[in-house]
Protein backbone atom coordinates (compact mmCIF):
# COMPACT_ATOMS: atom_id res chain seq x y z
CA UNK A 1 0.00 0.00 0.00
CA UNK A 2 2.89 2.15 0.93
CA UNK A 3 4.67 1.47 -2.57
CA UNK A 4 1.36 2.99 -4.52
CA UNK A 5 1.21 6.07 -2.21
CA UNK A 6 3.62 8.35 -3.58
CA UNK A 7 4.34 11.60 -3.06
CA UNK A 8 2.50 14.33 -4.61
CA UNK A 9 5.03 17.00 -6.06
CA UNK A 10 4.58 20.83 -4.57
CA UNK A 11 5.37 21.97 -8.54
CA UNK A 12 1.81 20.09 -9.41
CA UNK A 13 0.18 21.78 -6.41
CA UNK A 14 1.46 25.12 -7.71
CA UNK A 15 0.54 24.32 -11.55
CA UNK A 16 -2.83 23.20 -10.26
CA UNK A 17 -3.16 27.13 -9.14
CA UNK A 18 -1.88 28.74 -12.10
CA UNK A 19 -4.31 26.55 -14.21
CA UNK A 20 -7.39 27.26 -11.96
CA UNK A 21 -6.62 31.22 -12.36
CA UNK A 22 -5.83 30.58 -15.96
CA UNK A 23 -9.16 29.08 -16.32
CA UNK A 24 -10.89 31.31 -14.52
CA UNK A 25 -9.71 34.34 -16.80
CA UNK A 26 -9.96 32.03 -19.53
CA UNK A 27 -14.04 31.37 -18.81
CA UNK A 28 -14.47 34.95 -17.46
CA UNK A 29 -12.82 37.69 -20.49
CA UNK A 30 -12.79 34.81 -22.86
CA UNK A 31 -16.84 34.16 -22.85
CA UNK A 32 -17.63 38.22 -22.43
CA UNK A 33 -15.14 38.57 -25.72
CA UNK A 34 -17.00 36.05 -27.85
CA UNK A 35 -20.05 36.50 -27.10
CA UNK A 36 -20.05 40.53 -27.61
CA UNK A 37 -18.01 39.60 -31.00
CA UNK A 38 -14.94 41.88 -30.15
CA UNK A 39 -12.17 41.37 -33.06
CA UNK A 40 -8.54 39.96 -31.73
CA UNK A 41 -10.41 38.44 -28.89
CA UNK A 42 -8.11 35.40 -29.07
CA UNK A 43 -5.17 37.72 -29.07
CA UNK A 44 -6.11 39.65 -25.95
CA UNK A 45 -6.41 36.56 -24.54
CA UNK A 46 -3.05 35.44 -24.96
CA UNK A 47 -1.73 38.88 -23.51
CA UNK A 48 -4.00 38.73 -20.68
CA UNK A 49 -2.47 34.69 -20.09
CA UNK A 50 1.23 36.25 -20.45
CA UNK A 51 0.62 38.77 -17.86
CA UNK A 52 -0.72 36.79 -15.40
CA UNK A 53 1.65 33.58 -16.00
CA UNK A 54 4.40 36.22 -16.05
CA UNK A 55 3.08 37.66 -12.87
CA UNK A 56 2.80 34.04 -11.08
CA UNK A 57 5.96 33.10 -11.56
CA UNK A 58 7.35 35.87 -9.60
CA UNK A 59 5.39 34.56 -6.33
CA UNK A 60 6.84 31.11 -7.14
CA UNK A 61 10.14 31.10 -9.61
CA UNK A 62 10.06 27.58 -10.21
CA UNK A 63 10.95 25.98 -13.12
CA UNK A 64 8.55 23.44 -14.44
CA UNK A 65 5.24 25.12 -13.22
CA UNK A 66 4.41 26.93 -16.49
CA UNK A 67 4.82 23.79 -18.52
CA UNK A 68 2.41 21.75 -16.36
CA UNK A 69 -0.02 24.62 -16.01
CA UNK A 70 -0.29 24.97 -19.44
CA UNK A 71 -1.53 21.44 -19.66
CA UNK A 72 -3.97 21.42 -17.30
CA UNK A 73 -5.41 24.34 -18.36
CA UNK A 74 -5.71 22.98 -21.86
CA UNK A 75 -7.35 20.01 -20.35
CA UNK A 76 -9.86 22.28 -18.50
CA UNK A 77 -10.68 23.73 -21.48
CA UNK A 78 -11.78 20.43 -23.04
CA UNK A 79 -15.46 20.54 -21.62
CA UNK A 80 -15.74 24.04 -22.86
CA UNK A 81 -18.81 25.05 -24.79
CA UNK A 82 -17.78 26.01 -27.45
CA UNK A 83 -17.78 23.31 -30.79
CA UNK A 84 -14.39 23.90 -31.91
CA UNK A 85 -11.83 23.40 -28.51
CA UNK A 86 -9.11 21.44 -30.24
CA UNK A 87 -7.81 25.00 -31.30
CA UNK A 88 -7.68 26.83 -27.89
CA UNK A 89 -6.41 23.66 -25.98
CA UNK A 90 -3.45 23.60 -28.36
CA UNK A 91 -2.79 27.36 -28.40
CA UNK A 92 -2.73 27.44 -24.41
CA UNK A 93 -0.21 23.99 -24.55
CA UNK A 94 1.79 26.11 -26.70
CA UNK A 95 1.58 29.42 -24.61
CA UNK A 96 2.70 27.27 -21.55
CA UNK A 97 5.66 25.24 -23.46
CA UNK A 98 6.71 28.54 -25.15
CA UNK A 99 7.48 30.68 -22.29
CA UNK A 100 8.77 28.04 -19.85
CA UNK A 101 11.12 27.29 -22.32
CA UNK A 102 12.44 30.66 -22.90
CA UNK A 103 12.35 31.18 -19.42
CA UNK A 104 14.59 28.04 -18.72
CA UNK A 105 16.80 29.24 -21.83
CA UNK A 106 17.31 33.19 -21.06
CA UNK A 107 16.79 32.82 -17.22
CA UNK A 108 15.00 34.33 -13.93
CA UNK A 109 15.55 37.78 -15.47
CA UNK A 110 13.40 40.62 -17.11
CA UNK A 111 14.98 40.06 -20.41
CA UNK A 112 13.74 36.36 -20.11
CA UNK A 113 10.25 37.19 -19.18
CA UNK A 114 10.36 39.89 -21.97
CA UNK A 115 11.70 37.36 -24.52
CA UNK A 116 8.79 34.63 -22.82
CA UNK A 117 6.06 37.22 -24.02
CA UNK A 118 7.36 38.46 -27.17
CA UNK A 119 7.86 34.96 -28.44
CA UNK A 120 4.76 33.74 -27.22
CA UNK A 121 2.84 36.20 -29.48
CA UNK A 122 4.71 35.10 -32.28
CA UNK A 123 4.13 31.57 -31.82
CA UNK A 124 0.37 32.33 -31.03
CA UNK A 125 0.78 34.19 -34.57
CA UNK A 126 2.70 30.95 -35.92
CA UNK A 127 -0.27 28.89 -34.49
CA UNK A 128 -3.27 31.18 -36.64
CA UNK A 129 -0.74 30.86 -39.57
CA UNK A 130 -0.49 27.17 -39.59
CA UNK A 131 -4.25 26.65 -38.71
CA UNK A 132 -5.40 28.87 -41.86
CA UNK A 133 -2.88 26.82 -43.73
CA UNK A 134 -4.30 22.91 -42.83
CA UNK A 135 -7.86 24.49 -43.06
CA UNK A 136 -7.88 25.63 -46.63
CA UNK A 137 -4.25 25.13 -47.89
CA UNK A 138 -1.23 27.62 -49.67
CA UNK A 139 -4.26 28.92 -51.71
CA UNK A 140 -5.82 31.31 -49.06
CA UNK A 141 -2.40 33.10 -48.34
CA UNK A 142 -2.66 33.93 -52.23
CA UNK A 143 -6.27 35.37 -51.80
CA UNK A 144 -4.82 36.92 -49.15
CA UNK A 145 -1.62 38.65 -50.95
CA UNK A 146 -4.43 39.83 -53.80
CA UNK A 147 -6.48 41.36 -51.37
CA UNK A 148 -3.44 42.93 -49.81
CA UNK A 149 -2.57 44.25 -52.86
CA UNK A 150 -6.04 45.60 -54.20
CA UNK A 151 -6.16 47.39 -50.82
CA UNK A 152 -3.15 49.30 -51.16
CA UNK A 153 -3.71 50.32 -54.63
CA UNK A 154 -6.96 52.04 -53.68
CA UNK A 155 -5.23 53.73 -50.56
CA UNK A 156 -2.51 54.93 -52.74
CA UNK A 157 0.24 52.50 -51.42
CA UNK A 158 1.82 51.66 -54.68
CA UNK A 159 5.23 50.10 -53.19
CA UNK A 160 4.25 48.31 -50.21
CA UNK A 161 5.12 44.89 -50.71
CA UNK A 162 2.75 41.58 -48.81
CA UNK A 163 6.12 40.41 -47.10
CA UNK A 164 6.51 43.91 -45.56
CA UNK A 165 3.57 43.67 -43.76
CA UNK A 166 3.41 40.70 -42.60
CA UNK A 167 6.91 41.27 -40.88
CA UNK A 168 5.16 44.32 -39.28
CA UNK A 169 2.02 42.73 -38.09
CA UNK A 170 4.88 39.92 -36.03
CA UNK A 171 6.97 42.78 -34.79
CA UNK A 172 3.55 44.44 -33.35
CA UNK A 173 3.08 40.74 -31.83
CA UNK A 174 6.20 41.08 -30.52
CA UNK A 175 6.04 44.61 -28.92
CA UNK A 176 2.62 43.27 -27.47
CA UNK A 177 3.92 40.25 -25.47
CA UNK A 178 6.90 42.73 -24.50
CA UNK A 179 4.63 45.28 -22.88
CA UNK A 180 2.33 42.32 -21.38
CA UNK A 181 5.25 40.63 -19.64
CA UNK A 182 6.70 43.30 -18.23
CA UNK A 183 3.73 44.36 -16.93
CA UNK A 184 3.23 41.01 -15.51
CA UNK A 185 6.52 41.62 -14.09
CA UNK A 186 5.12 44.29 -12.60
CA UNK A 187 2.28 43.17 -10.99
CA UNK A 188 3.74 39.90 -9.42
CA UNK A 189 6.52 41.37 -7.82
CA UNK A 190 4.06 43.89 -6.04
CA UNK A 191 1.94 41.06 -5.37
CA UNK A 192 4.61 38.98 -4.57
CA UNK A 193 4.99 41.74 -1.38
CA UNK A 194 1.87 42.12 -0.43
CA UNK A 195 0.98 38.10 -0.56
CA UNK A 196 3.68 37.99 2.27
CA UNK A 197 2.24 40.57 4.30
CA UNK A 198 -1.16 39.06 3.94
CA UNK A 199 -0.43 35.67 4.68
CA UNK A 200 1.20 36.75 7.93
CA UNK A 201 -1.20 38.65 9.36
CA UNK A 202 -3.95 36.52 8.40
CA UNK A 203 -2.85 32.72 7.91
CA UNK A 204 -5.01 31.65 11.74
CA UNK A 205 -8.02 33.27 10.57
CA UNK A 206 -8.48 31.54 7.12
CA UNK A 207 -7.44 28.28 8.08
CA UNK A 208 -10.93 26.85 7.76
CA UNK A 209 -12.14 29.15 4.96
CA UNK A 210 -12.11 26.25 2.40
CA UNK A 211 -13.24 22.41 3.46
CA UNK A 212 -13.13 19.32 1.97
CA UNK A 213 -16.72 17.92 1.52
CA UNK A 214 -18.07 16.62 5.24
CA UNK A 215 -20.37 13.71 3.55
CA UNK A 216 -19.40 11.40 1.39
CA UNK A 217 -21.16 9.85 -1.88
CA UNK A 218 -21.00 6.99 -3.65
CA UNK A 219 -19.05 8.14 -6.41
CA UNK A 220 -20.41 7.46 -10.04
CA UNK A 221 -18.92 6.66 -13.37
CA UNK A 222 -21.85 7.41 -14.87
CA UNK A 223 -22.69 10.26 -13.53
CA UNK A 224 -18.73 12.27 -14.53
CA UNK A 225 -19.35 10.77 -17.92
CA UNK A 226 -22.71 12.69 -17.87
CA UNK A 227 -21.69 15.75 -16.37
CA UNK A 228 -18.47 15.92 -19.00
CA UNK A 229 -21.79 15.90 -21.73
CA UNK A 230 -24.32 17.42 -19.96
CA UNK A 231 -22.62 20.84 -18.88
CA UNK A 232 -20.79 22.18 -22.38
CA UNK A 233 -24.75 20.82 -23.95
CA UNK A 234 -26.35 23.05 -21.59
CA UNK A 235 -23.92 26.21 -22.09
CA UNK A 236 -24.29 25.80 -25.68
CA UNK A 237 -28.26 25.51 -25.17
CA UNK A 238 -28.09 28.84 -22.88
CA UNK A 239 -26.55 30.39 -25.27
CA UNK A 240 -28.99 29.91 -27.74
CA UNK A 241 -32.67 29.71 -25.78
CA UNK A 242 -34.99 32.14 -24.15
CA UNK A 243 -35.38 32.65 -20.55
CA UNK A 244 -38.35 30.85 -20.13
CA UNK A 245 -36.72 27.67 -22.36
CA UNK A 246 -33.62 28.13 -20.17
CA UNK A 247 -35.43 28.13 -17.10
CA UNK A 248 -37.16 24.86 -18.22
CA UNK A 249 -33.92 23.61 -18.50
CA UNK A 250 -31.87 24.66 -15.84
CA UNK A 251 -33.99 23.54 -13.21
CA UNK A 252 -33.78 19.80 -13.23
CA UNK A 253 -29.80 20.27 -13.18
CA UNK A 254 -30.38 22.31 -10.39
CA UNK A 255 -32.68 19.78 -8.61
CA UNK A 256 -30.12 17.22 -9.32
CA UNK A 257 -26.91 19.13 -7.97
CA UNK A 258 -28.80 20.15 -4.97
CA UNK A 259 -29.92 16.30 -4.55
CA UNK A 260 -26.77 15.24 -5.05
CA UNK A 261 -23.68 17.70 -4.34
CA UNK A 262 -25.34 19.57 -2.00
CA UNK A 263 -21.88 19.79 0.53
CA UNK A 264 -19.82 20.76 -2.52
CA UNK A 265 -21.81 24.00 -2.67
CA UNK A 266 -20.06 26.00 -0.63
CA UNK A 267 -19.13 28.73 -2.97
CA UNK A 268 -23.06 29.53 -3.31
CA UNK A 269 -23.25 30.23 0.67
CA UNK A 270 -20.97 33.65 -0.10
CA UNK A 271 -23.26 36.67 -0.14
CA UNK A 272 -20.57 38.23 -2.67
CA UNK A 273 -20.76 35.60 -5.22
CA UNK A 274 -24.43 36.44 -4.98
CA UNK A 275 -23.68 40.06 -5.33
CA UNK A 276 -21.76 39.48 -8.40
CA UNK A 277 -24.92 38.31 -9.95
CA UNK A 278 -27.06 41.01 -8.90
CA UNK A 279 -24.55 43.70 -10.61
CA UNK A 280 -24.28 41.58 -13.83
CA UNK A 281 -28.26 42.28 -13.62
CA UNK A 282 -28.08 45.61 -12.90
CA UNK A 283 -25.78 46.38 -16.14
CA UNK A 284 -27.95 44.26 -18.75
CA UNK A 285 -30.71 46.37 -17.55
CA UNK A 286 -28.82 49.69 -18.07
CA UNK A 287 -26.35 49.15 -21.08
CA UNK A 288 -27.52 45.75 -23.19
CA UNK A 289 -28.40 46.84 -26.44
CA UNK A 290 -31.89 45.39 -27.81
CA UNK A 291 -33.92 45.46 -30.56
CA UNK A 292 -36.21 47.29 -28.64
CA UNK A 293 -36.88 50.57 -26.91
CA UNK A 294 -38.69 51.31 -23.92
CA UNK A 295 -39.55 49.20 -20.95
CA UNK A 296 -39.72 46.46 -23.73
CA UNK A 297 -36.67 46.66 -24.52
CA UNK A 298 -35.41 46.88 -20.61
CA UNK A 299 -37.51 43.66 -20.22
CA UNK A 300 -35.32 42.08 -23.46
CA UNK A 301 -32.07 43.04 -21.90
CA UNK A 302 -32.81 41.34 -18.46
CA UNK A 303 -34.05 38.41 -19.77
CA UNK A 304 -30.16 38.20 -21.42
CA UNK A 305 -29.01 39.25 -17.92
CA UNK A 306 -30.92 36.41 -16.17
CA UNK A 307 -29.40 34.07 -19.08
CA UNK A 308 -25.57 35.27 -18.12
CA UNK A 309 -26.78 34.51 -14.21
CA UNK A 310 -27.66 30.79 -14.96
CA UNK A 311 -25.37 30.90 -16.77
CA UNK A 312 -22.73 31.38 -14.16
CA UNK A 313 -24.59 29.08 -11.84
CA UNK A 314 -24.51 25.96 -14.49
CA UNK A 315 -20.99 26.51 -14.19
CA UNK A 316 -20.22 27.02 -11.14
CA UNK A 317 -22.11 24.13 -9.86
CA UNK A 318 -21.21 22.25 -12.83
CA UNK A 319 -17.32 22.60 -11.85
CA UNK A 320 -17.79 21.70 -7.76
CA UNK A 321 -19.76 18.44 -9.48
CA UNK A 322 -16.42 17.25 -11.75
CA UNK A 323 -14.20 18.06 -9.01
CA UNK A 324 -16.39 15.83 -6.82
CA UNK A 325 -16.63 12.68 -8.95
CA UNK A 326 -12.91 13.10 -9.98
CA UNK A 327 -12.34 12.14 -6.75
CA UNK A 328 -13.70 8.67 -7.26
CA UNK A 329 -11.19 5.76 -6.19
CA UNK A 330 -11.86 3.83 -10.07
CA UNK A 331 -10.99 7.22 -11.86
CA UNK A 332 -7.89 7.24 -9.34
CA UNK A 333 -7.00 4.36 -10.40
CA UNK A 334 -6.98 4.25 -13.86
CA UNK A 335 -4.99 7.64 -13.80
CA UNK A 336 -2.65 5.92 -11.41
CA UNK A 337 -2.07 2.97 -13.26
CA UNK A 338 -1.50 4.76 -16.55
CA UNK A 339 1.42 6.96 -15.09
CA UNK A 340 -0.75 9.69 -15.00
CA UNK A 341 -1.09 10.41 -11.50
CA UNK A 342 0.24 13.53 -11.06
CA UNK A 343 -1.51 15.28 -13.75
CA UNK A 344 -4.67 13.60 -12.52
CA UNK A 345 -4.24 14.91 -9.08
CA UNK A 346 -3.66 18.76 -10.52
CA UNK A 347 -6.44 18.52 -12.89
CA UNK A 348 -8.71 17.28 -9.88
CA UNK A 349 -7.39 20.32 -7.49
CA UNK A 350 -7.75 23.13 -10.55
CA UNK A 351 -10.80 22.21 -10.92
CA UNK A 352 -11.32 22.18 -6.56
CA UNK A 353 -10.79 25.96 -6.61
CA UNK A 354 -12.24 27.09 -9.67
CA UNK A 355 -15.28 28.38 -8.06
CA UNK A 356 -13.76 30.47 -5.80
CA UNK A 357 -11.41 31.99 -8.44
CA UNK A 358 -14.26 32.76 -10.27
CA UNK A 359 -15.90 34.12 -7.10
CA UNK A 360 -12.46 35.97 -6.43
CA UNK A 361 -12.47 37.46 -9.89
CA UNK A 362 -14.26 41.05 -10.90
CA UNK A 363 -17.44 40.60 -13.44
CA UNK A 364 -16.96 40.65 -17.18
CA UNK A 365 -17.44 44.28 -17.77
CA UNK A 366 -14.86 44.93 -15.04
CA UNK A 367 -12.49 42.57 -16.00
CA UNK A 368 -12.11 44.01 -19.61
CA UNK A 369 -12.26 47.79 -18.58
CA UNK A 370 -8.90 47.08 -15.94
CA UNK A 371 -7.63 43.28 -15.99
CA UNK A 372 -4.55 44.39 -14.56
CA UNK A 373 -5.89 45.64 -11.50
CA UNK A 374 -8.40 42.22 -11.50
CA UNK A 375 -4.93 40.26 -11.96
CA UNK A 376 -3.40 41.84 -9.47
CA UNK A 377 -5.81 40.86 -6.73
CA UNK A 378 -6.55 37.23 -7.71
CA UNK A 379 -1.86 37.22 -7.79
CA UNK A 380 -2.48 37.96 -4.23
CA UNK A 381 -4.67 34.84 -3.13
CA UNK A 382 -2.44 32.36 -4.64
CA UNK A 383 -0.34 30.83 -1.05
CA UNK A 384 -4.03 30.33 0.21
CA UNK A 385 -5.24 28.44 -2.56
CA UNK A 386 -2.18 26.39 -2.24
CA UNK A 387 -2.25 26.36 1.28
CA UNK A 388 -5.62 24.76 1.17
CA UNK A 389 -4.78 22.46 -1.52
CA UNK A 390 -1.88 21.36 0.61
CA UNK A 391 -3.98 20.67 4.19
CA UNK A 392 -6.16 18.56 1.74
CA UNK A 393 -3.18 16.10 1.28
CA UNK A 394 -1.38 13.38 3.49
CA UNK A 395 2.03 14.87 4.76
CA UNK A 396 3.12 11.34 3.81
CA UNK A 397 2.43 11.78 0.34
CA UNK A 398 2.93 15.89 0.17
CA UNK A 399 6.55 16.92 -1.50
CA UNK A 400 7.93 20.14 -0.51
CA UNK A 401 9.87 21.86 -2.89
CA UNK A 402 13.14 23.14 -0.91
Amino acid sequence: MEQSKKVVSDKWIKASVLAGLWAGIEIIAGSFLHNLRIPFSGTILTLISIILVIGFFQIWPKYGIIWRAGIITALMKSISPSAVILGPMIAITLEGFIMEFVVRVAGRNIMGYIGAGMLTMVGVLIHKVVRLFLLYGWDIFLIYEEMFLYATNKLGFFNVQPMRAVTSLFIVYAVLGALAALLGYRLGQKAKKEQFREHVSSSETHTNQWQQPSEEIQYSTRFLILLVIIIPLMLFALSTFTLSAALILTLPWFVFIFWRYRFAMRQLKKWLFWMQLLIILVLAWFFSKTSSDGIEGRIIALSGGMIMVLRALVVVTGFAALSTELRAPLMQRIFFRSGFRQLYLSVNHAFGILPMVIGGLSTPRQFIANPSRSIANSLRNVNRWHQHLVKSLDDKVYEREN
